[in-house]
């Protein structure tokens, strides 16, 4: 083989490399494995490729009846290994929610004590979509938040009740009372007003969009929760509402 074909295969090798590389990346993404969940999946280890038992858990020993089975040499485990992941921040979070509802149910006595007819607040949480965020609702009575407003994103909480209910910064605020909110600050101030009035008595449901990976920020352009990697550092340091991702800012600054 001449020198000149020798250089055409090796330019043709490395090509076919990179389009491979650029495929197992996409297909990477398009199941949800982010550069942050790939470093979270790193440390740990599939046991069985029946039943998904892993290292880290949840489930960390094998159930199968027929015995475990151990994955092979050329097995892709990056699939049950980030099922797991998300198992895994899905189930802290709603740990963390029931501890939210514990406090808030003492705080929901106390306040029985000295104000009749106070209601409870409870916290529930559904998970939704493709398993990097979840629908969380909360209910806050009439009366004050205790929370700021960055669009439709909390940019921050300042108390009462919104902090004894386990409200967090970055969330997002998806309806009131069933009513979907659009991403302007000024009108969910209105919303709210309107619901309360109308109501008057008793808690109104909030429901937010959270996401279940800690580190996850929301892109108000794409509207979608990502990993803090795929946010310019500018962009971290804005905060709830403001912040868009690398790929919907360098879309902006192109005009589109």
């Amino acid at each position: 083989m001449s020198r000149a074909a020798a250089l055409d295969s090796r330019k043709s090798e490395q090509k076919e490399a990179i389009a491979a590389k650029k495929a197992e990346h996409a297909a990477d993404l398009a199941m949800g494995l982010t550069a942050t969940m790939a470093k979270v999946i790193k440390s740990d280890e599939l046991i069985c490729t029946a039943c998904g038992a892993t290292k880290l858990g949840p489930l960390t020993k094998c159930e199968c009846t027929g015995g475990r089975t151990k994955p092979g040499p050329d097995y892709c485990c990056k699939r049950q290994l980030l099922d797991a992941a998300k198992a895994r921040f899905a189930l802290s979070k709603a740990n963390e929610m029931k501890e939210a509802a514990r406090k808030q149910e003492i705080i929901a006595g106390s306040r029985s004590k000295k104000r009749e007819g106070a209601a409870e607040v409870d916290l529930q949480a559904e998970c939704q979509g493709d398993g990097v965020e979840m629908q969380v609702v909360v209910e806050f009575p009439i009366g004050k938040l205790g929370m700021g407003l960055e669009k439709n994103c909390v940019s921050k909480v300042t108390g009462e009740p919104a902090q004894d209910l386990g409200v967090q910064r970055g969330w997002v605020l998806h309806s009131v009372c069933g009513e979907l909110t659009l991403p302007d600050s000024t009108a969910i101030a209105k919303q709210v007003m309107k619901v309360f009035k109308e109501k008057k008595t008793g808690v109104v449901d909030f429901k937010f969009r959270v996401p279940i990976v800690e580190g996850f920020l929301h892109c108000v352009q794409c509207d979608k929760f990502l990993g803090a990697d795929g946010f310019d550092g500018a962009q971290v340091e804005a905060g709830p509402g403001k912040q868009m991702c690398s790929g919907c800012e360098e879309i902006a600054c192109m005009g589109f």
